[in-house]
C-alpha cells in the first residue's frame, strides 16, 4: 500500500493537513448499507487526532446522532449532521436552513411508494425515506426517482447514499458546512482531507485539496476523487488511516 501514502507525501510535501472530514455511514461501518462501527477505524481515529490532526464527522444522520457519536468516540467538538443542514463547533449549534420540508413529505412517500425513515423524529432539516423491497437493488430506478422529485421540487436534493434517500435544500450540503467551519476555525480547505463513499458526499470532496473515496463508493463520487482506495468501507478506510498515520509521524 505503498502507492497510498506516495500519494500523500506529494500532496502534502510535508506540511500537516488542517484537518480531516470523514463520513460515517459506509466508511466507518464494516459495509456500506450497515450501521455496525468498525472499532479498528475508531481506534486509528483517536491516533490520527493524538497526532493533532483535528477529525470532522460529517453525515447525512440526525443532529442527535451524530453528537452522540462525536462525544462517546471522543472526537473533536466538531461535525456536519443531515448533510450540512446542521453545524456543531465546539458546543456552538448551527442551523442552515430556513424552512421546514414537512409540507412535501408526505406527498412524495405516496407518491413513489417510499416510506418515511423514523429518523424524520430527530431531523432538524434534512428529510429521510426508505428504500425497500426490490427498489433496493434496483439502483438506476432509485436514481431515475431522485431526479422526478428534484424536477417536481427545484429547490431540494434527492439523493440515496445506500441507507436512506435524503432530501434537504440545495441552499444546504456538506461543502457549504465546511465553509462556515473553514471561516470560523480558520482552517485552510485546500490542505484538508475528506473522505466519503456515496453521491452526497460529492461537495464535500469537492470542498478540500485531498478528496478520497473508499473502493465501493458511488461512481460519481470516485471520478473527482484524488484518491480512490482499494477495498470495500472500513476497509478501505483502515488502509487509508494507517497510511495517514505513518505520514504524520515521519513530519513530526
Amino acid at each position: 500500500m505503498g502507492s497510498i501514502l506516495r500519494v500523500i507525501k506529494e500532496f502534502f510535501n510535508g506540511v500537516k493537513p488542517d484537518m480531516m472530514f470523514i463520513d460515517i455511514d459506509g466508511v466507518m461501518t464494516i459495509t456500506r448499507g450497515s450501521y455496525i462501527l468498525d472499532l479498528d477505524v475508531v481506534k486509528l481515529l483517536r491516533e490520527v487526532e493524538s497526532l493533532k490532526l483535528p477529525i470532522c464527522l460529517t453525515s447525512g444522520n440526525a443532529y442527535p446522532v451524530v453528537l452522540t457519536l462525536q462525544r462517546y468516540l471522543g472526537f473533536s467538538s466538531l461535525f456536519i449532521a443531515e448533510n450540512g443542514c446542521v453545524i456543531h463547533i465546539n458546543k456552538n449549534y448551527i442551523k442552515l436552513c430556513r424552512e421546514s420540508l414537512d409540507p412535501i413529505v408526505e406527498e412524495i412517500s405516496k407518491r413513489f411508494g417510499l416510506p418515511k425513515s423514523d429518523s424524520n423524529l430527530y431531523r432538524f432539516c434534512d428529510r429521510a425515506f426508505r428504500i425497500t423491497g426490490d427498489l433496493r437493488s434496483n439502483i438506476s430506478r432509485v436514481r431515475e426517482i431522485e431526479k422526478e422529485i428534484m424536477n417536481l421540487y427545484p429547490n431540494i436534493y434527492a439523493l440515496y447514499t445506500g441507507y436512506v434517500m435524503h432530501i434537504y435544500p440545495k441552499d444546504c450540503d456538506k461543502g457549504r458546512a465546511m465553509e462556515i467551519i473553514a471561516e470560523n476555525l480558520n482552517i485552510d480547505l485546500g490542505r484538508s482531507i475528506a473522505i466519503g463513499d456515496s453521491v452526497t458526499d460529492i461537495p464535500m470532496l469537492k470542498k478540500v485539496g485531498f478528496g478520497v473515496a473508499v473502493g465501493d463508493a458511488d461512481e460519481e463520487l470516485k471520478s473527482i476523487a484524488r484518491l480512490v482506495l482499494p477495498f470495500k468501507a472500513s476497509e478501505s478506510t483502515k488502509i487509508f488511516l494507517l497510511e495517514l498515520i505513518e505520514y504524520l509521524k515521519s513530519i513530526g
